[in-house]
């Protein structure tokens, strides 16, 4: 869960389109940190988003608490896509959509195949709803 902070609101007084990716991409890193591709070790697999869509669909506002959900939708052999959801508290879906990524091995800067860890997650239909206290922009 967020609150919609002034920092994340533009002129017309809701939730920014930037603010919006942000939030979605703090999901996804902590999606892929549940799932195991970031342990407390050396950091040796990293992820590289080379698409995405996103729909905005309801207008938040400031002081909204927003609920953001992200799973699999699609593993591929080096590519991951994750289906992104900002939730309003009335359970309407204020943004929806995907980001498509690669995984790297950081050291050698070059794609690999999905790691093991994230094949079993996706497998699991691990699916990570956002907590507060993990969650700060």
């Amino acid at each position: 869960m967020i609150i919609v902070k002034k920092e994340h609101t533009d002129g017309l007084g809701h939730l920014n389109h930037v603010a919006a990716v942000r939030f979605l991409e703090k999901a996804r890193g902590e999606w892929y940190r549940q799932g195991g591709l970031h342990d407390n070790g050396p950091i040796r697999y990293g992820t590289v988003v080379v698409n995405i869509n996103f729909d905005y669909r309801r207008e938040c506002f400031l002081d909204e608490t927003l609920r953001i959900v992200t799973r699999v939708e699609r593993l591929g052999t080096k590519s991951i896509v994750l289906w992104h959801e900002i939730i309003k508290e009335d359970k309407t879906v204020a943004v929806n959509g995907r980001a498509t990524s690669v995984v790297m091995d950081m050291n050698q800067r070059i794609t690999v195949p999905v790691p093991a860890c994230i094949v079993a997650a996706a497998s699991s239909n691990c699916a990570v709803d956002v907590e507060p206290a993990g969650f700060s922009i």
